[in-house]
């Protein structure tokens, strides 16, 4: 028998991606690259591609060419937040904090599987 995989609703995956960006936006450019994304918020690069994909058309994001090539041959893009993106992990997270506070979401969607 398969085991499914648990997925989260859109919401908390947004708030994830925005949370991680949001705190690494010091850090070196190489831990805002797609794969390191991948690994810290646990959605699947097919998943991750479209939610970034979508927050950089709607300016939330700013994907940065780094000019180099991956192994695949594709070209590393690196993602900063904008101002507009930190107040829209602002509004997400105090809408997942009403869900907490009402039952719908256990307290540890809240937070990044590092924290």
């Amino acid at each position: 028998m398969e085991k499914l995989r648990k997925r989260r609703d859109l919401s908390t995956t947004l708030y994830r991606i925005l949370l991680y960006l949001s705190r690494k936006q010091k850090a070196e450019s190489s831990t805002r690259r797609m794969m390191r994304i991948e690994r810290a918020v646990g959605v699947e690069r097919k998943e991750l591609k479209i939610h970034l994909d979508s927050l950089v058309q709607k300016e939330y994001l700013e994907p940065i060419s780094s000019g180099e090539k991956g192994r695949g041959g594709h070209q590393i893009v690196h993602y900063n937040i904008t101002e507009t993106g930190k107040l829209l992990r602002g509004d997400i997270g105090r809408f997942i904090q009403l869900g907490i506070d009402m039952g719908y979401y256990p307290e540890h969607f809240f937070y990044l599987p590092s924290d």
